[in-house]
């Protein structure tokens, strides 16, 4: 009788054991699957994201490298405003930056897109080759003015704002990398003639450009401190009362040691 009961249980667990390895196989193959489709599904996401972008790029300002510059100057964008969410920062530091930056493309669009320093340039260029230099290249006159008009307004920003913070050597500093980025600056936007799908997709990397660096940049001023947040992750008052629990103990075990000893 004990010898039957004991076959059958091995024949039971036999059976489970060959059913449990079919289960297991067939697992295996439905989790394949499902790999498989999570991994199409993903790649289809970064394909119509990727895709949207450059045919936006394309479709709105002539040329994909557009497409590829402004999403990757959005994400990073994106990226820094959830940072700034994640450590608990204000929602202005967000918002304050966007709406400036939003006016900064617009102003930055309209200018180019109008060529105004275009303008203004060839009208002194104008001025200079009928006065003190005559001799100036009609074609190069815009560019000469801008270049020069940038290397001196970026220069003394420069001067002042990096004489502020590092004294003189910093003045210096700023007064000549300033003259520099002034320079190309002024060559761009004087030298240069623009479309308005030109001037709207740099007004836009612009944009884009001012939020990204204002958002740390408020949070700063701000005074906002990263770590506040996590520390809510930690358990303090248990932490605390278990604390207390344990000096209790000591205290506790500490006196009845004394009152063991004198007895």
């Amino acid at each position: 009788m004990r010898a039957a009961a004991t076959g059958l249980a091995r024949a039971h667990l036999a059976l489970l054991k060959a059913e449990l390895g079919d289960i297991v196989a067939e697992i295996k193959v439905i989790s394949a699957l499902a790999a498989v489709i999570v991994a199409i599904a993903l790649f289809a996401a970064q394909l119509m994201a990727i895709g949207a972008a450059l045919f936006l790029g394309e479709w709105l300002f002539g040329s994909i490298g557009w497409g590829v510059l402004l999403g990757l100057l959005l994400s990073i964008a994106v990226i820094v405003a959830t940072v700034m969410a994640l450590v608990g920062a204000p929602r202005r530091v967000v918002t304050t930056p966007l709406v400036v930056a939003g006016l900064v493309g617009i102003v930055v669009s309209a200018v180019l897109g109008a060529n105004l320093a275009r303008r203004a340039a060839e009208q002194a260029g104008t001025h200079l080759r009928s006065g003190p230099v005559p001799n100036l290249d009609p074609a190069w006159a815009p560019a000469v003015v801008g270049v020069v008009v940038g290397a001196v307004v970026l220069g003394l920003i420069g001067l002042i704002g990096l004489g502020r913070v590092g004294g003189f050597g910093g003045a210096v500093a700023g007064l000549v990398l300033g003259a520099i980025v002034g320079g190309f600056v002024g060559w761009g936007w004087a030298g240069l003639t623009f479309s308005w799908h030109g001037a709207i997709a740099i007004g836009v990397a612009i944009g884009l450009l001012t939020w990204i660096a204002l958002m740390p940049a408020l949070m700063l001023r701000s005074h906002v401190d990263p770590t506040a947040r996590f520390r809510r992750l930690w358990p303090r008052e248990s932490y605390d009362a278990a604390l207390e629990t344990k000096d209790w103990l000591e205290s506790e075990w500490a006196r009845r040691r004394a009152r063991l000893g004198r007895t």
